[in-house]
This record gives C-alpha cells, sequence and structure tokens, in this order.
C-alpha cells in the first residue's frame, strides 16, 4: 500500500558535508508519519505511485549537471502535473544544480560566492505580514538553526514569504508558499541539523505544512 509522503533522502551526489541529512530525514519521517524515505532517484517514480507529498531534503557539492538530475526533474515534473504537492527543506536550494525546472519550482536557490549565513545558533524566524493558513496566529518562532541569506530569488513566482530574518539591514525569506498548477509547493530554510526540530514554533509550522499539502482543507489541530 502507497504512503502517504515520500521524503528524498540525498546521498553521493545529492548531498554534501555540512548536512546529516540521513539524520533530518530521519526526524522528518518520524514527525510527519505515514512516511518512506528514498534515497535514489531511480527508484523515485516508483515510489511516489499513490503519494500525495514529495518531501526534499537534499544538498549538492557540486556545479555540474548529472543525468539523474535531469531524471528527477522529469519525475517531479510528472508527480506535479497529477496533482502532487512539494515540500523542499533547507539545502533544497543546493540541490540539483543548473536543473532550470528546479529552481523554477521551489523559487531560489543557493548561489556560491553570493548567499550565506551567520554563524548557526538561536534565533527569531520573524512572522511576516502575508496572511496564510500555515501561519496566521502562529507567531514569531524560535529556533537554533541557519539563517540563508542571500538567496538567488526566482522573479515572478507567485510566492510571498510567510516568515523572514533581517541580516544587514536586509530582510531575507525563510518560508514561503505558492500554488503551481494543480500542485501546492512549500519552501523551508529551517531545518539545518536535528536541532531545528526542538521548537516547539518549528513543530507547529511544519504540521500545519503537511496538513496543507496533503489534504489542501482544514489544518487545524
Amino acid at each position: 500500500m502507497p504512503v502517504d509522503t515520500v521524503i528524498f533522502s540525498g546521498e553521493g551526489p545529492h548531498a554534501d558535508p555540512w548536512h546529516p541529512l540521513p539524520e533530518t530525514s530521519a526526524r522528518l519521517a518520524e514527525l510527519i508519519g505515514d512516511a518512506a524515505v528514498v534515497t535514489s532517484v531511480d527508484r523515485l517514480a516508483t515510489a511516489l505511485e499513490g503519494t500525495r507529498l514529495l518531501v526534499v531534503n537534499a544538498s549538492a557539492d557540486r556545479s555540474t549537471l548529472l543525468p539523474e538530475d535531469e531524471l528527477f526533474g522529469h519525475t517531479l515534473a510528472g508527480f506535479l502535473a497529477g496533482g502532487g504537492n512539494l515540500l523542499a527543506m533547507h539545502s533544497a536550494t543546493l540541490a540539483f544544480p543548473r536543473l532550470p525546472s528546479w529552481r523554477a519550482t521551489i523559487g531560489a536557490s543557493w548561489e556560491h560566492g553570493r548567499s550565506h549565513h551567520p554563524p548557526i545558533g538561536p534565533f527569531l524566524a520573524r512572522r511576516t505580514g502575508v496572511a496564510h493558513p500555515l501561519a496566521d496566529g502562529l507567531g514569531d518562532i524560535e529556533v537554533h538553526d541557519e539563517r540563508y541569506t542571500d538567496l538567488r530569488l526566482v522573479d515572478g513566482i507567485d510566492g510571498e514569504a510567510l516568515y523572514a530574518h533581517e541580516e544587514g539591514g536586509v530582510t531575507h525569506p525563510l518560508v514561503w508558499a505558492r500554488t503551481l498548477g494543480p500542485s501546492r509547493v512549500v519552501y523551508s530554510a529551517l531545518g539545518h541539523d536535528t536541532r531545528s526540530y526542538e521548537s516547539p514554533g518549528h513543530l507547529e509550522l511544519l504540521r500545519r505544512i503537511t496538513a496543507w499539502l496533503r489534504t489542501g482543507g482544514d489544518i487545524r489541530a
């Protein structure tokens, strides 16, 4: 029987030396529930059959495009066209470099030489003024995490930041939600390591995100 959620957890060319992806993927699976972790692009299309939600918890330490990146792009396009939904976590902005469809889908990418983050530590992810059921009434979130700064944002996408932080006098988005045809897409820059998921506010936000992506209906507890 298909699970409700598939988590693509990056390994090999879809990982990097800085992010403990096996640990954070296991924690995500525990928190989300009814989820299977997949580490191979080749297995992804089969794993997604009958699934509502794909969570991408991956990265990359390279600048070249691989054939399996294009396979991932093709698999994702078919999943979204069929009404599947996507949650991209934290270092997913580094994943699948030079795959334009991935950047266009999540709305941003990490650009080496431009993007950066202050040292990891506790901070407040600030609630913006954008009304959205994912964050309405939730307020600021205290979390131990990295603050992604100066991501390369895609112009013209329909997503607006629900959470942000300020660095150098500039506001930088952290979490946004958008629609893409029949699908819903959320990117969250939170989740560097498992300490991020010790935050009650982050756990509630994750609960709301997965409910919104899985059902499209009432996200209240």
